[in-house]
């Protein structure tokens, strides 16, 4: 049996959970899950509530240790390859990730790996876009309104459709 942590984070689009192993971060979303004083970890929820402040403060931070044990690899492909190819203010596509992550042709199954990242944030999910601009779906916090919000806060611009501009 894991030994988890478990800390909360404020945030400005609400409260924000994090779950934590000796291994790393196993989980990070919006939850009004309580925390608890195990310590397994707590180096980890420490590391995740600098980190997520920052986010949000426009600064940079060291991200968390991810504890990765849970995924398979093509889900450890697809999340390990987000952040290189959309940096904090871009985003790519779900066809766009797919090819980045060496598999052409896979953007639903891509779809069903963000929808059930288990780092909110830390691996940046919301900066994965449908291919006509529009921002998609979002599992996190208040759906795609807060997809909205957060790339809004990296810099992105919506049109009137609310459609990105590039």
């Amino acid at each position: 049996m894991n030994v988890h942590s478990i800390g909360a984070i404020a945030t400005p689009l609400g409260r924000m959970v994090a779950f934590a192993s000796e291994r790393g971060l196993t989980s990070l979303g919006w939850s009004d899950v309580q925390g608890n004083d195990c310590m397994a970890g707590q180096n980890h929820i420490e590391d995740t509530r600098v980190w997520v402040r920052a986010f949000f403060e426009h600064r940079s931070a060291p991200l968390p240790e991810l504890d990765r044990s849970g995924l398979t690899a093509f889900q450890n492909k697809v999340l390990g390859t987000l952040s290189e190819v959309a940096p904090f203010g871009g985003v790519v596509s779900y066809g766009g990730l797919a090819s980045a992550s060496g598999s052409s042709g896979a953007s639903r199954a891509v779809g069903s790996v963000m929808a059930s990242n288990p780092w909110a944030l830390v691996v940046p999910c919301h900066r994965v876009v449908r291919s006509d601009g529009r921002v998609g779906n979002y599992s996190g916090c208040e759906g795609r309104v807060s997809k909205m919000w957060l790339l809004d806060h990296e810099g992105n611009k919506f049109d009137s459709e609310q459609r990105l501009i590039r």
